[in-house]
């Protein structure tokens, strides 16, 4: 698995995964070093994720509790930012 971040004028070293993505893998490998880095540094940020398990699980929920994030469901295209690119 590849996870990376983009936003309107900025872009981070994509992360790789070997293996199955676990929640508490995501917040080790991701979400600690990663995506609480990367929004810290940009004002007034909002991340978005999928409602995938790995990303809803009270551990990565608890990690992302200083975070804004999109309030909607992220699987339709049409919401979803990244699918434009």
């Amino acid at each position: 698995m590849v996870w990376g971040t983009i936003s309107y004028d900025s872009k981070k070293t994509f992360v790789v995964i070997s293996g199955t993505l676990t929640a508490n893998l995501y917040v080790r490998l991701v979400i600690e070093p990663v995506v609480l880095l990367f929004l810290i540094a940009i004002t007034r940020s909002v991340f978005q994720q999928n409602k995938a398990f790995r990303y809803t699980a009270a551990v990565t929920l608890r990690s992302l509790q200083i975070v804004d994030m999109l309030p909607r469901n992220a699987r339709s295209s049409d919401i979803s930012p990244i699918e434009r690119v």
